[in-house]
């Protein structure tokens, strides 16, 4: 990805840059959960790699950010909750 500017604050960076560990901690753990990453078990790591994983998605995407990173997420929780489901019928 090439370097682009941020540009102006607007309300998606507001809310990329502006959330807090608590609302990214459990994105990470989801990344984690589902195999996509390793990330250090540490608050200001994994609110780190949210905020770093969501920004590159604006930049790409612009104002469909969010849409994607939605997606993103959904798939993942499909993911995890598929492979609980075939650890639980295997026991």
């Amino acid at each position: 990805m090439d370097a682009k500017p941020l540009g102006p604050l607007n309300p998606d960076l507001v809310e990329i840059l502006g959330m807090p560990n608590f609302r990214a901690g459990p994105i990470a753990h989801l990344f984690v959960a589902a195999g996509e990453e390793k990330i250090e078990p540490a608050a200001e790591t994994e609110q780190a790699f949210v905020l770093h994983w969501l920004l590159g998605l604006y930049l790409e995407h612009g104002s469909d950010w969010k849409p994607i990173a939605s997606e993103k997420i959904r798939t993942m929780i499909a993911k995890v909750r598929a492979a609980k489901a075939a650890e639980a019928a295997a026991t």
